[in-house]
């Protein structure tokens, strides 16, 4: 499995991570940035962007954030 790694400070990423940046950046996107990284850019904070994950978690609008049971 792949490990994939924020392209600015080289953190970890998780699943919720890569699933938020292909949603508001690019589905096609091979690298991306943390949650921290990725609320800087976008000048919102780090909860903004959770509350956002949690809401498609929730709702199962996107299929980015689907929950495999």
């Amino acid at each position: 499995m792949i490990e994939n790694r924020c392209r600015k400070c080289g953190a970890k990423l998780s699943s919720d991570e890569i699933a938020l940046y292909r949603k508001l950046f690019s589905r096609a996107a091979v690298t991306y940035f943390c949650l921290d990284h990725q609320a800087e850019y976008l000048r919102v904070t780090r909860e903004d962007l959770e509350k956002l994950i949690e809401y498609y978690h929730r709702t199962g609008v996107c299929s980015l954030f689907a929950k495999w049971e």
